[in-house]
């Protein structure tokens, strides 16, 4: 049986891959990719020609600069760039409370994207939250749009007023051109992720190089050290705040929900962005929740966005038992708060597997094309669950991380027993913990 979502969409087969696409699919894969790399080429140039003029009108400045350490340099504002999805921006706070530790005095602004910045509103250490998405020039037509225009003008004007001291640009090229707008005195980043002279102080290097086979978070840790923050093993494990708002709203719930306390609370998160062969295949998670449910008598919660209520009706038609479906019902920090509260989180490679990491959640991760290694959990608690076949991982971050042989053994030849399996250790752990503590109390 094959499916599909839309006449755009990729056909699906019944894991919920996508199928090999046929030669009008590809040719037209080709084509815009094509016409983007023209585009970026006489972009990268006008930029790399700014960046020129704007080193020679800077030249004496830069000439009198101290270095970027707490005991040479001051800053009252920093901003940190990062314009992601969610899990980079979850992975990215372990930057910005290093340079929190660094720069106690210091009044720390983020500017991300307006659908990953909510995760993080409620934390103490940033002073302010700038959201915006610069994907909205990607199509030729949003030059001619009023609407973007002015929302690009008042984010300068905003970022502009805040007299930035230090800019960070934690991850690509527009990050890199905004670090510029926002006027700061002092801007750090990767030289070849940037244009020429648009960093007053840029390091070597860029992310995702294979030769470095360094994780994400390192990548950011590295960029605070260079501007000036001091960096312990015990900061690459990202943590995020969960205000007590957000937990009461969560225990609501739960509560209206009739879950008991009693029974373990697992939390499902099935879907993933930037490439379908993320997702662990439709047909195992059914089979795995109806196990949870039947054999550990779990009381398994699914979660999602809005767009994902297809893909998780598809889970829950297969299934003998229902489990609740949270998706579409929760926002960030209700779904931070959620999985704070739950006994296992079960996640492929996702935004909402990196918040879990980040509160703490016992948590099992399943890993295809990804590499765990390069993007993956980084604390030691988290147990992670991958094939060892030829090609995998595959995904290089240059596209989304779909399977180029339109098979994706990888993910599914982890089976749903083993899964199985891994999420009975951890409740029992999980049980005799709470045990203990209950005991100890």
């Amino acid at each position: 049986m094959k499916q599909t979502l839309s006449t755009n969409a990729p056909i699906l087969d019944d894991y919920g891959y996508p199928t090999r696409p046929d030669s009008r699919r590809r040719l037209r894969k080709i084509g815009i990719s094509l016409s983007r790399s023209i585009v970026l080429a006489l972009f990268t140039g006008l930029m790399h020609l700014i960046g020129i003029l704007l080193v020679l009108s800077t030249a004496r400045q830069r000439k009198q600069q101290q270095p970027l350490t707490p005991h040479t340099f001051h800053p009252r504002r920093i901003l940190v760039i990062r314009v992601d999805l969610i899990g980079d921006l979850v992975m990215s706070l372990t930057a910005l409370h290093a340079l929190h530790q660094s720069y106690p005095d210091a009044e720390i602004d983020l500017l991300g994207l307006p659908s990953s910045v909510a995760i993080v509103r409620e934390d103490p250490e940033i002073s302010h939250i700038f959201s915006y998405d610069p994907n909205v020039w990607r199509r030729p037509q949003a030059l001619l749009s009023m609407k973007n225009w002015r929302e690009g003008w008042q984010l300068y004007r905003r970022l502009r007023a805040r007299r930035y001291d230090l800019a960070i640009s934690l991850y690509g090229n527009v990050a890199a051109l905004l670090a510029v707008l926002s006027r700061a005195t002092r801007r750090v980043g990767y030289r070849r992720e940037s244009y020429v002279g648009f960093m007053t102080d840029g390091i070597a290097g860029q992310h995702w190089q294979p030769r470095d086979h360094k994780h994400e978070v390192d990548y950011c840790l590295e960029l605070a050290q260079a501007a000036g923050a001091t960096v312990t093993p015990a900061d690459r494990v990202p943590h995020l705040f969960v205000g007590p708002k957000a937990r009461h709203e969560i225990d609501q719930m739960i509560q209206n929900a009739g879950l008991l306390a009693e029974r373990p609370l697992v939390v499902c998160h099935v879907s993933s962005n930037n490439g379908q062969s993320k997702r662990w295949p439709v047909s195992y998670w059914a089979t795995l929740i109806d196990r949870l449910i039947q054999e550990r008598a779990a009381q398994v919660i699914l979660t999602g966005a809005p767009g994902d209520l297809a893909l998780i009706q598809q889970v829950m038609s297969r299934m003998r038992n229902q489990p609740l479906n949270f998706a579409g019902k929760t926002n960030l920090t209700q779904l931070a708060a959620l999985m704070q509260r739950a006994d296992l989180v079960i996640s492929g490679d996702s935004g909402p597997m990196h918040i879990a990491e980040a509160v703490d959640a016992p948590l099992i991760a399943i890993h295809g094309p990804t590499d765990p290694a390069l993007s993956g959990p980084v604390s030691p608690a988290v147990v992670v669950l991958r094939s060892d076949i030829w090609c995998s991982p595959c995904y290089n971050a240059k596209g989304p991380a779909d399977c180029r042989f339109y098979t994706t053994q990888c993910m599914k030849d982890i089976t749903p027993a083993r899964v199985f399996e891994s999420a009975s250790t951890q409740l029992k752990n999980r049980a005799r913990f709470s045990q203990g503590r209950d005991d100890h109390e």
